[in-house]
């Protein structure tokens, strides 16, 4: 099926790379043979889960160019079929081994008539007959941002660092994707990008997708570098790790993303006042308990004492004896006399 290519025309010539020759065609199949000896050192069959292209049961295919060891192949648009056929991949093998590195299904639908993709400077442009527009797609920028506390941190007490990880390519401003994308694109991890792609510029479902690598450090009061932790930003482009400061001072809180094959890397930086630990209160000592007194031992009840009582009789009577007994001893003393 390759001669259904019209590879001998020219006009999708063949490629040689390494002592390989690589070929495909209408059947859907791209075969890289030997040159020494035209054996067939591997094949990749591009099929089409839908079968909806009318002309075969696997994707038209044509090479576009080898690069940096990796053949780029797409779908190419010959007849103006609507409804357009779902699907149409967009593949980097590896030259090698024939190796799928990378696949976006419905990304970008090449064209015959429209020209083919062309690579420079490492960023490769293709047109795209499924919207009409034309993409470039390579390594971009990426933004960080950090935020801390700005009051309130004290040494030895946990203080949380936050941000975000945003894709800020100029396709990200775009007003189909600011509209979208209130608060940015964020920043994806590599092996989601194809889903993700798809997901941000053709308005596909949205995937469960990671974000990307955070490494976190700082320098304390006395200009010492430390290192802090690493984290990973999420769907949303949001991330968070938490700090332990141990002295009192101002510490700068340096954020970095180092980049991936997708995005350039990015720093951002923030500050932390720490301030000294709260003096602990004094206890105060808890008064002891009184001790309970110890019952003493019962003593023998003693002799009842009688009490002197006397009464207003007894003492009339007391008093009439008196004076008799006065009255006797007068008589006697004058009688003696």
């Amino acid at each position: 099926m390759n001669y259904y290519g019209w590879t001998e025309l020219g006009e999708r010539p063949p490629l040689i790379y390494d002592g390989k020759l690589y070929s495909t065609g209408a059947g859907g199949v791209v075969y890289c043979y030997d040159l020494d000896n035209g054996d067939v050192i591997w094949t990749y069959e591009s099929t089409d889960p839908y079968q909806e292209y009318l002309f075969a049961n696997n994707w038209w295919q044509f090479t576009l160019w080898i690069v940096d060891g990796k053949l780029y192949s797409g779908h190419m648009e010959h007849s103006a079929i609507e409804p357009i056929p779902r699907g149409a991949p967009f593949i980097c093998l590896d030259a090698q081994t024939g190796e799928e590195i990378w696949t976006a299904p419905g990304l970008f639908r090449s064209t015959r008539w429209g020209g083919r993709g062309i690579m420079g400077d490492s960023i490769m442009v293709t047109m795209d007959t499924y919207d009409n527009n034309i993409y470039a797609v390579g390594k971009g920028p990426s933004a960080l941002t950090a935020q801390a506390p700005m009051s309130g941190v004290t040494v030895g007490s946990s203080v949380q660092i936050t941000g975000t990880a945003m894709d800020v390519s100029p396709g990200t401003q775009d007003l189909g994707r600011t509209m979208r994308f209130a608060n940015g694109v964020p920043a994806i991890a590599d092996e989601d990008m194809s889903e993700w792609m798809l997901y941000v510029y053709k308005q596909f479902e949205q995937p469960n997708v990671d974000g990307v690598e955070i490494v976190l450090a700082a320098i304390d009061p006395n200009g010492n570098y430390m290192d802090i932790d690493r984290t990973t930003s999420d769907m949303y482009g949001n991330w968070a790790l938490a700090f332990k400061p141990e002295m009192e001072g101002t510490y700068q809180i340096i954020a970095m993303f180092e980049g991936s094959g997708a995005y350039f890397g990015s720093t951002a930086t923030t500050y932390v006042t720490v301030d000294p630990a709260p003096t602990p209160a004094t206890p105060m000592e808890p008064e002891e308990p009184e001790e309970p007194e110890v019952p003493t031992e019962p003593t023998e009840p003693s002799e009842p004492v009688e009490t002197a009582f006397i009464t207003t009789e007894i003492a009339i009577i007391a008093a009439v004896a008196v004076a008799a007994v006065i009255g006797v001893a007068a008589y006697w003393f004058l009688k003696r006399k």
